[in-house]
């Protein structure tokens, strides 16, 4: 895996567009937010780039 993956603009299937920080808290949405100016994604890239680093660890670690 590259030291550090390049992130694509991913497009919805469906027509339902939630914002991806609604069952944060304020504070945490100021986290996320923060982090993804860092970054320079926008906070659903960020957040999407997330979870999907922690399911491949996670499904990495149930192979073993």
């Amino acid at each position: 895996m590259p030291a550090k993956e390049v992130l694509r603009r991913r497009s919805l299937k469906s027509a339902i567009r939630k914002r991806v920080t609604a069952y944060y808290t304020e504070d945490e949405q100021h986290e996320i937010a923060k982090a993804a100016v860092i970054e320079g994604v926008s906070q659903s890239s960020f957040v999407a780039s997330a979870a999907l680093k922690e399911a491949r660890k996670v499904l990495s670690s149930r192979r073993k």
